[in-house]
C-alpha cells in the first residue's frame, strides 16, 4: 500500500448546515475536500455536486491514455497525465456546478472551494481552487503547497500587499475564484514526487480561520497519525469557537521516490 487516508467533517459551533464534504478513493488514489457557499441549502448542493463530478470523470478517465479524454486541448506538458485529468476533472466541475445554478434560481450564486489530491506511482498531484488547503508535512516541517485564491492573496501576487498584511487584512476572507460561479477560474497545480513518511493535510478553512500552520503541526505530530488526528484537529478548532464548518484528511505516504519534483 502506498498511503492511507483519513478524513472528518464537522458542523463546527455556529453554522446550521455543515456545506463542507470530503472524498477518500483509495482504489483511484483520489482524495477531496470542498467547501459550499450559498444561500439555504445551495452551498451543500454545490460542494457534494462538484466533489460527485469530479470523481466520476477522475474515475472514468484515470486508467485510459491522453488521447481518450479531451484534456489535450490545455494539456500541460510540465505535469503528468493524473494532474492534467484532475485539473480537467474539476474544469468539469465548475461547468456543471454552473449550469445547474443557472437552472435553479433557489441555487444561483451557489459554489464550492476544492482541494484535490491523486497519488499514484510515488507522485502527488495537488490541485485547488478557492481558499481550501493543502499541506505538505515533512521532516517535522510544515509547508502549504495549494494557492489561495483570495483577493488579500492577489495582491500579494501584484506587488501591492505583504504577506503579513494580506494576512491581516479582510481580502482573506473573499475569494477571487471558486467552482460553479465562473465559467473562467483559476487552477492551482502542484505535482511532487513523494517520499516514504510524507503526510499531506487537506483541509477548508474552517479549520485555517483559527489555527496557525505551527499549531496544525503540532497537533498532528502529537500522537501516531491516524483518524485521532482528525478528531483532535477538529476540536481544537471547535474550542477555539467552531465559527465555520471544518473539513480535514490526511494522507500518510508509505513507499516514495528518493527525490522530490515540481
Amino acid at each position: 500500500m502506498i498511503f492511507q487516508a483519513w478524513a472528518g467533517t464537522d458542523i463546527g459551533k455556529h453554522r446550521v448546515l455543515n456545506e463542507d464534504c470530503y472524498l477518500v478513493d483509495e482504489e483511484t488514489g483520489l482524495i477531496l475536500v470542498l467547501d459550499g457557499m450559498g444561500g439555504h441549502v445551495a452551498g451543500e448542493v454545490a460542494s457534494h455536486l462538484a466533489m460527485e463530478t469530479i470523481s466520476a470523470f477522475y474515475g472514468r478517465y484515470s486508467g485510459s491514455r491522453i488521447k481518450e479524454i479531451p484534456v489535450a486541448e490545455n494539456y500541460d506538458q510540465a505535469f503528468s497525465y493524473q494532474s492534467n485529468l484532475l485539473r480537467r476533472a474539476i474544469i468539469e466541475a465548475n461547468r456543471v456546478v454552473l449550469e445547474k445554478s443557472l437552472e435553479n434560481q433557489e441555487l444561483s450564486g451557489m459554489g464550492s472551494t476544492v482541494a484535490g489530491m491523486a497519488i499514484r506511482d510515488f507522485t502527488a498531484s495537488a490541485i485547488n481552487v478557492g481558499d481550501s488547503r493543502i499541506y505538505l508535512i515533512r521532516d517535522n516541517n510544515i509547508e502549504q503547497i495549494s494557492v489561495d485564491h483570495t483577493l488579500a492573496e492577489d495582491q500579494v501576487g501584484a506587488g501591492a500587499m505583504t504577506p503579513e498584511e494580506a494576512d491581516d487584512s479582510e481580502l482573506k476572507h473573499v475569494l477571487s475564484s471558486v467552482l460553479g460561479v465562473d465559467s473562467e477560474i483559476q487552477v492551482h497545480m502542484d505535482e511532487l514526487s513523494t517520499l516514504a513518511g510524507d503526510i499531506f493535510l487537506m483541509c477548508t478553512d474552517g479549520l485555517t480561520a483559527v489555527m496557525k500552520d505551527e499549531e496544525i503541526l503540532d497537533t498532528v505530530m502529537q500522537q501516531e497519525i491516524g483518524p485521532e488526528t482528525i478528531q483532535r484537529l477538529i476540536e481544537r478548532a471547535n474550542v477555539r469557537g467552531g465559527p465555520d464548518n471544518v473539513t480535514v484528511a490526511l494522507i500518510m505516504v508509505h513507499g516514495g521516490n528518493a527525490a522530490q519534483k515540481s
